[in-house]
């Protein structure tokens, strides 16, 4: 899978705040998903879609099982989304992060975040 969508962590970074102020004026609501990313190969197939065969590499079980089996150890990137609007109308934006970058990334993506709900919040206050 070739993400060439996808913006590097920094400048989907620098996207929140203005995806956070159109959805604002427009009274609209920002999504935000992120899933495991897992680079298909149509040639000898994944394991991790063969939960059947490899029940080891099905994520869904693997939260209810005590014992974490050593098969299926790899670290997977995180495919991070964002968007706001429907159909036609719809814009969005994407970026892989790294496991190993997971930490850093939620802690600036929050920083973003705050920050900007409190520009929202002091316009609001002047509204009243």
């Amino acid at each position: 899978m070739a993400n060439t969508g996808c913006l590097s962590p920094g400048a989907f970074l620098s996207k929140v705040p203005e995806f956070f102020q159109t959805a604002n004026e427009k009274h609209i609501t920002v999504r935000l998903t992120a899933k495991r990313l897992i680079e298909h190969d149509p040639v000898e197939g994944n394991l991790e879609f063969d939960s059947t065969n490899h029940p080891d590499y099905d994520v869904s079980k693997k939260a209810s099982e005590i014992s974490v089996s050593s098969r299926s150890d790899r670290e997977y990137p995180l495919l991070i989304r964002m968007s706001y609007g429907s159909h036609d109308k719809k814009t969005k934006c994407s970026t892989v992060v790294k496991a190993s970058e997971l930490d850093q990334f939620w802690q600036e993506y929050s920083s973003v975040f705050k920050g900007g709900h409190a520009e929202f919040d002091q316009e609001e206050e002047k509204e009243e």
